[in-house]
């Protein structure tokens, strides 16, 4: 159990990797186990100034990780059977939850107020929290519902007011980090028979795709990885992802082969992927390929987006087109279709959605923009070599400063399908200015829809009576 590490500990690691030189910072830092597992690529740069001990160490560091992981964290006793001794049974949920004991730092922390809790970026002591209403949760249930989340932070925020946010419920922003916390952690624990068993006995039931709900969206949700690829190791995962760019080299690649050594890496990626986006496509260059960014969707979210848009684009497109026309976007209309353009089935699909951001007066910019810079460092679209978007020589995706989709080929529609690739696999949030248009696209248009879902904006709601 690396997080009951003590100080002593972490340092003798140290020395068997080698950077017995940090051993004193490490005692200054007050480095244990726990603490050691919860170190970012920031402080390890604080710690590490040569950027060779930094890459050592995070090496290192991920190799503890998955070692840590490789068991499940659950406690054997009288009451709870190992599976080696039958059936794990879990301890029935309190009519009355208690907190935990916190450790003593938590506790410290908790009591001073530490304004650290609510930080807006990533918070070591915040993290410590969330750990410890886990380990807690964990003794129940891998599987918790909504009411036994509510159950752990509404105790939590009774006892320490000054945690809540803004939200309705006081929690909102705890309750993501602590769902988060058990999406990651659940990640490594796909093929054990005692997650099978207790997500068949207490997890949510969820639709799966192709059915629908009273909105008349299909409900996806995130495959459960083939049990067979969890035997790749780190060797074979990376013979893996060279084939793959060897394959891509060749005038004419075999894209099903391509395609399966995907399925055989998709656990691996899956735990990668909140890395920065510049280091994890350079692992992974072949999500840069559209048809493999959307493929790599359909294997995660079990949801076709490229099948989703065109049945939703047939219907509705006609109607975005009416709308622009008779609306205040005439002008802008026109300058897409000029009177004497041949008006083709594409032409209206990739129309409609350029001009949806201005039937909800946001701004269009955030979607996407034509031969300049994004506005802003989420998932934008790029036309690029004319000022026209439907002329132009080449379509890129850029994130952040980073290429995902570099001067690909692809039309508004194949776009948008992989921009929202992008959103999802990522973990992106929409922007603010384009958020409306977003979540039409999102949840009428690609039938996507996330596990923390709110309630749909009115004037999405009231767009989608107008359109269909």
């Amino acid at each position: 159990m690396i997080d009951k590490w003590s100080v002593d500990d972490t340092c003798h690691w140290l020395q068997t990797i080698n950077l017995i030189d940090a051993k004193e910072s490490f005692r200054e830092q007050q480095i244990d186990g726990e603490t050691l597992l919860g170190l970012t690529e920031r402080m390890v740069e604080r710690l590490f100034p040569v950027m060779k001990q930094q890459v050592t160490f995070m090496k290192e560091l991920s190799k503890l990780k998955n070692l840590e992981t490789e068991v499940p964290q659950i406690s054997c006793t009288q009451q709870e059977p190992c599976e080696n001794e039958g059936s794990f049974v879990a301890q029935p949920w309190p009519a009355v939850y208690n907190l935990p004991v916190f450790p003593p730092e938590l506790q410290a922390a908790l009591q001073r107020k530490d304004p650290r809790f609510k930080k807006k970026d990533k918070s070591r002591i915040r993290a410590l929290l969330i750990q410890v209403l886990f380990d807690s949760i964990t003794k129940h249930t891998w599987y918790p519902n909504h009411k036994m989340y509510g159950d752990v932070l509404g105790s939590l925020i009774t006892r320490f007011p000054f945690l809540k946010d803004g939200s309705s419920s006081g929690y909102d922003t705890l309750l993501e980090c602590l769902r988060n916390k058990f999406k990651k952690e659940r990640i490594p624990l796909v093929s054990s028979s005692i997650v099978l068993q207790m997500k068949e006995k207490y997890g949510i039931k969820r639709k799966c795709a192709g059915q629908t709900d009273s909105e008349g969206l299909t409900q996806q949700k995130e495959i459960v990885l083939d049990l067979e690829v969890m035997g790749e190791d780190e060797t074979s995962f990376r013979e893996h992802i060279n084939a793959i760019t060897l394959e891509l080299r060749k005038s004419n690649p075999s894209y099903s082969e391509v395609k399966n050594r995907m399925k055989r890496t998709l656990f691996k990626r899956v735990q990668l992927m909140d890395r920065p986006a510049a280091e994890v496509m350079e692992q992974f260059p072949f999500l840069g390929v559209p048809q493999l960014m959307l493929h790599e969707m359909t294997m995660r979210f079990g949801t076709d987006l490229a099948k989703n848009m065109e049945t939703s684009l047939n219907e509705m497109a006609p109607n975005i087109i009416r709308s622009a026309k008779e609306g205040s976007q005439k002008k802008l209309y026109a300058n897409l279709i000029g009177p004497a353009e041949e008006i083709t089935e594409g032409l209206v699909r990739n129309a409609a959605l350029i001009l949806l951001p201005a039937l909800f007066k946001e701004n269009a910019s955030f979607l996407y923009c034509v031969d300049s810079e994004p506005k802003g460092p989420t998932p934008t679209i790029v036309f690029n070599g004319s000022p026209d978007p439907f002329k132009a020589e080449s379509v890129s995706i850029i994130m952040d400063n980073v290429n995902i989709i570099r001067e690909a080929d692809i039309d508004m529609t194949q776009a948008v399908e992989c921009l929202f690739a992008v959103y999802f696999l990522f973990n992106v949030q929409y922007p603010v200015d384009i958020k409306h248009t977003m979540t039409f696209i999102q949840k009428y248009m690609l039938k996507l829809r996330q596990e923390h879902d709110t309630r749909t904006p009115i004037p999405v709601l009231k767009m989608y009576s107008q359109l269909v």
